[in-house]
């Protein structure tokens, strides 16, 4: 089924999935738990959906055509050179939560601007410098998302900034952060995958179950074409959003 053009803006996820919990269990996990999710992940990367995937990156990503026609996501790892920039890797800046907007996170931004700027602002940065930049997740080992992490600790306080519980939030400023290591997740995604009892756990068994994955996943990306700046994970997050947002589930 070919993808159908849709608005440039999503609705802002603001419900939480029944089990939105990133990291669960400290014990390293198994493919087994997540093979329904995984046959839908190989069908987006290397199986009947493939060619639906690569005009859907197409589609995310280009920057030609009337300003309505382009989907703002599409800078949030660029904007301001990135939220893993050297000078600013370890510590959440205002570019980076105005970087939230382009993923549709408009409720409370100037109390998450606060949070996470000023009133958590050392805090985080103590997390963060614990979070590794080289690493992407096909090569992290477990212990990096498992609970009691920087990376799950970082998270959880992610979630109090702005005043309320907001996962959406958290998810989207962690993948701004250390793209190539925590991936975006929202309810359109969750809803698409059945709502895995861990995000993280069901995307790190994937690549590490079979790690030619990760390869077919940069060869989509590569034919694309004009994104090798773009994190996998970011890659997967837009396939599976588009999938989510088009296919009408």
């Amino acid at each position: 089924m070919p993808i159908i053009a849709a608005r440039t803006i999503p609705k802002t996820p603001t419900k939480e999935p029944n089990n939105v919990s990133t990291a669960y269990s400290l014990s390293e996990p198994t493919a087994e738990t997540y093979v329904l999710q995984h046959q839908l992940l190989d069908r987006c990367v290397s199986g009947g959906w493939r060619d639906e995937s690569v005009e859907a990156l197409r589609q995310y990503f280009h920057e030609d055509g009337p300003a309505g026609s382009l989907y703002s996501g599409r800078r949030f790892e660029r904007l301001a050179g990135g939220g893993d920039a050297p000078d600013v890797l370890n510590v959440v800046t205002p570019a980076d939560v105005l970087a939230l907007s382009f993923l549709s996170i408009a409720d409370r931004l100037p109390a998450v601007t606060i949070d996470v700027t000023e009133t958590h602002a050392d805090e985080i940065t103590k997390l963060l410098v614990q979070i590794p930049t080289n690493l992407a997740m096909p090569e992290a080992p477990w212990e990096l998302y498992a609970p009691g992490s920087p990376a799950a600790d970082l998270w959880a306080l992610l979630c109090r900034c702005g005043g309320h519980y907001r996962w959406v939030t958290a998810t989207k400023l962690l993948a701004r952060k250390r793209p190539h290591l925590l991936p975006v997740y929202d309810n359109e995604v969750a809803k698409l995958l059945d709502q895995p009892s861990s995000f993280w756990a069901c995307l790190w068994t994937w690549f590490h179950d079979n790690p030619s994955r990760q390869e077919a996943l940069a060869k989509l990306r590569d034919e694309a074409g004009e994104i090798d700046d773009i994190s996998l994970l970011r890659c997967m997050d837009v396939v599976l959003w588009m999938r989510a947002t088009k296919s009408g589930r």
